[in-house]
């Protein structure tokens, strides 16, 4: 009996838990709760570190901090504990399963929000890492943030053309700081040292920043510096673009998938409202507004209305139209 209740408590939480699941109306109320008590501890720690603030309301930073991070490691145990009932098969084995969540993106995120009092447990005294790690806890709102899951998709889809464009700086970063090196080591000894030194000028240089601190003398170090503000520009501009047109072919691609969607459930007749839920929360995972879950259902009737009807079941003809 004990075994039979503690696996469908297990299974509630999962649920909860579990990112790949349509969101219910507990797993919005328990993510919403999450974000609140993140936003308020990380407010925290920033508040934290003006010293009259800190100073006055030291009890009650502490208590927010003591809170948070006693609901952080319980949150990531039961995670871990619920995992083999997410509906990645990957996690169904009972210890290679949770070791394999464990290893993923974000339980490696939940853990960094408890790892500053696990490191305070060991005695770790540089306070001001701790509070380094504490605002970290931040990249845990990117777990339900459909945003992130778009870029994350153009990331993936255009790694390689991102590999290349980091490869070309990468290289441009080296030639250009080895030649500076020999061009200007002579005439500033102090800040052209040694390549490495000279790779932060060509950092700088690079991305068009120009702090002024690290400047070419000779005529030659100046024809070098133009040079490589060209190639800086250059290289941003080709990383903008592929960043740019994938994430509107990702845009494309996911407004296409829910049109897709809407006209399997149109055709058969109107809209439910169930329908009408599930289609928005296919939207929300794809990372649609609302607008465009409309824009889609208009366009979908639209075309679907040129289409005969089945007079015994009424269902929409696809394959004949109106003429």
């Amino acid at each position: 009996m004990l075994l039979s209740a503690l696996t469908a408590e297990r299974r509630r939480l999962a649920h909860l838990f579990d990112d790949d699941l349509p969101p219910t109306l507990g797993s919005r109320v328990f993510n919403t709760a999450l974000a609140v008590l993140i936003i308020v501890n990380v407010s925290g720690v920033i508040l934290e570190s003006v010293e009259s603030f800190e100073h006055r309301f030291g009890a009650e930073l502490w208590w927010i901090e003591a809170i948070a991070t006693a609901f952080f490691a319980v949150e990531y145990g039961l995670r871990a504990w619920a995992s083999v009932d997410f509906q990645n098969s990957r996690y169904r084995q009972p210890f290679w399963g949770r070791l394999r969540y464990l290893r993923s993106f974000f339980a490696v995120v939940d853990l960094i929000a408890v790892l500053p009092a696990i490191l305070g447990m060991l005695g770790a005294g540089d306070l001001r890492t701790l509070r380094l790690l504490r605002l970290l806890r931040m990249l845990k709102l990117t777990r339900h943030a459909t945003i992130f899951n778009l870029l994350w998709s153009v990331f993936r889809e255009e790694a390689r053309s991102i590999g290349a464009v980091l490869f070309i700086l990468f290289l441009t970063i080296t030639i250009s700081a080895s030649l500076m090196y020999m061009i200007e080591g002579e005439a500033q000894p102090e800040g052209f040292s040694s390549i490495p030194a000279s790779m932060w000028w060509s950092v700088e240089t690079l991305t068009t920043v120009g702090y002024g601190d690290l400047v070419p003398r000779t005529v030659l170090g100046k024809v070098m510096g133009g040079l490589v503000t060209i190639v800086g520009v250059a290289a941003v501009a080709l990383f903008t673009s592929v960043i740019t047109v994938s994430f509107l072919d990702q845009l494309r691609l996911r407004r296409a998938a829910l049109r897709q969607a809407v006209e399997a459930h149109i055709a058969t007749g109107t809209l439910s409202a169930d329908e009408v839920e599930e289609l928005e929360e296919l939207g929300e995972r794809l990372g649609l507004p609302d607008a465009e879950m409309a824009e889609a259902v208009e366009d979908a009737a639209r075309d679907l209305a040129s289409h005969p009807t089945c007079p015994h079941c009424g269902g929409v003809l696809t394959g004949m139209r109106h003429v």
